[in-house]
């Protein structure tokens, strides 16, 4: 089997027939609504005038302030579940393909073709296809909540009502600047589609090691961790595209994060193509 008939038959069985992506839509929609009623409850009695489909965008992965630094009496966080739930489920969609096609057709194909690297490489296509098909899904769901509640279709921020939910913080400054350039609202775009690719080529990597649902926790422990702490460590913290330079005096740069996550997707391509060629891909006999 070619290089081709490999990937084709990744994206078919990962992708066109796995039924979990049919939920996405749902789940965005909700999310959708959810920043929707918080926007309509802030603007009550005030004029932050019309929402664009950017501001939408910023609100669906606002993200949070990080738990280890609030202040003290502030006994109860508010924790985005919504935006928690989105990466997760990223996750979840196909966090047990790799390996079921490794312990079954997948073994086949390496053991009679010797290709393993081509096996490899298909995955890691399939993991970065699956990642945008996801994103994808997001994206024409904001657009289709949008069109339908009457927002303005472009690529603008509305600084008013970015500001009004960044003014909630307490832990971070809000930034003087109003304007986000053409780069920097592309990159604030791009990254939570990185997020969600790094996370699923890290689960690939785990699945090499270990059994799907530990290569399942483990990212999501990493999504949790980003509400704890807004250490560059925590890489998924690039998700929360409320807290970036652009709306917040201490915020992160989106620029690095990207790099940050293109970084570690390339390392984790490399590292698996390594294990993978002296990896121990027959079951164990009992």
């Amino acid at each position: 089997m070619n290089v081709s008939k490999m990937i084709i038959c990744d994206l078919k069985n990962g992708i066109i027939h796995n039924k979990r992506y049919y939920l996405v839509p749902v789940l965005i929609f909700f999310e959708c609504m959810y920043s929707d009623n918080l926007l309509r409850i802030l603007s009550f009695g005030q004029s932050f005038g019309k929402p664009t489909i950017f501001d939408l965008l910023i609100l669906v992965f606002r993200g949070c302030d990080p738990i280890s630094k609030l202040p003290k009496d502030n006994s109860i966080p508010d924790l985005p579940y919504f935006w928690i739930a989105i990466f997760i489920f990223s996750v979840f969609c196909g966090f047990d393909y790799m390996h079921d096609d490794l312990t079954q057709f997948g073994t086949q194909i390496i053991t009679r073709c010797k290709k393993r690297r081509t096996w490899w490489n298909s995955k890691c296509i399939w993991c970065i296809v699956s990642s945008f098909y996801f994103y994808l899904l997001t994206i024409l769901t904001i657009l289709l909540y949008g069109a339908l509640h009457d927002y303005e279709f472009v690529f603008e921020n509305n600084h008013a009502i970015t500001n009004a939910f960044a003014g909630s913080s307490l832990t971070h400054k809000l930034a003087d600047n109003n304007i986000i350039s053409t780069f920097n609202k592309i990159c604030l775009v791009i990254a939570p589609y990185l997020v969600i690719c790094t996370l699923n080529m890290i689960q690939m990597i785990l699945c090499l090691y270990l059994k799907p649902i530990f290569s399942y926790i483990i990212p999501s422990i990493i999504i949790m961790a980003a509400t704890y702490t807004d250490s560059s460590i925590i890489f998924t913290r690039f998700g929360m595209l409320l807290y970036t330079q652009n709306y917040f005096v201490n915020g992160y740069s989106t620029f690095i994060g990207i790099v940050i996550c293109l970084l570690i997707i390339i390392m984790s391509i490399i590292w698996g193509e390594k294990h993978f060629k002296v990896a121990n891909i027959l079951p164990d006999k009992e």
